[in-house]
């Protein structure tokens, strides 16, 4: 029953769906159905389940979201600890560009390059493209953000009809809502199908029921289908 930790980087205007659709669904994920009932009763979530979400920002104080809602972080980037997972929400473009400015929290994604998984969410993957991690990558984005993602010189291969998109360690996902199939995603590829199943419909998401039909691409398996002839 391997454990994850999750670190979701909160910023000023960000879009909230973006942060609250994959933290709600990793944190109600449940290794067994008892402790699925168990989390659904208790007003506090149990510490043994598959992932363990936490928030952190540039310097812990409080986040005022695009829509007004406050959050307070976890942790700053100088003492957060090692996640698996990191999660980059996305957001206007006014708050994406100061982000792509701000040198210490890309240098801070750029050091966590090698964890399980670095994630973002809608225009998030600006940010994450400004850090140099999605050079020569396929990657997605929200369809408003697309032609800016579409930088030649990086070889950043845009994919335009996928919610989410998986290469090597590194997942974008689409529009706002693409978080909560991202998320889906991650529980059916790092725990399995039937925890993942089970949160979905805790969750009454009805579009997943696994990944063949949730706008998914994996890179890997995406070039074998092409090699094959299956996709051309």
């Amino acid at each position: 029953m391997t454990k994850y930790n999750v670190g979701i980087l909160v910023y000023d205007f960000m879009d909230l769906l973006d942060f609250a659709g994959p933290c709600e669904v990793l944190s109600l994920a449940a290794f067994s159905n008892l402790q699925q009932s168990i989390m659904l009763y208790k007003r506090s979530l149990p510490k043994n389940k598959p992932f363990q979400v936490k928030t952190v920002s540039e310097t812990g104080n409080l986040i005022k979201t695009h829509t007004g809602t406050l959050i307070q972080p976890d942790y700053n980037l100088d003492n957060a600890p090692r996640f698996d997972i990191l999660i980059i929400p996305g957001g206007p473009l006014r708050a994406i560009n100061k982000m792509k400015k701000n040198k210490k929290v890309i240098d801070y994604i750029v050091k966590s390059q090698n964890i399980e998984m670095i994630c973002s969410v809608c225009s998030g993957s600006l940010i994450l493209a400004e850090t140099g991690l999605l050079n020569s990558k396929t990657a997605t984005s929200h369809n408003l953000a697309l032609s800016l993602l579409n930088n030649k010189s990086r070889g950043i291969q845009v994919v335009k009809d996928k919610k989410v998109v998986k290469d090597g360690n590194i997942i974008t996902s689409g529009g706002i809502s693409s978080g909560v199939n991202m998320a889906l995603y991650l529980i059916e590829k790092l725990v399995n199908k039937e925890i993942a199943q089970r949160t979905a419909k805790i969750l009454e998401f009805s579009g997943y029921s696994e990944s063949e039909i949730m706008d998914i691409m994996e890179k890997d398996n995406f070039l074998a289908a092409q090699q094959d002839g299956v996709i051309k």
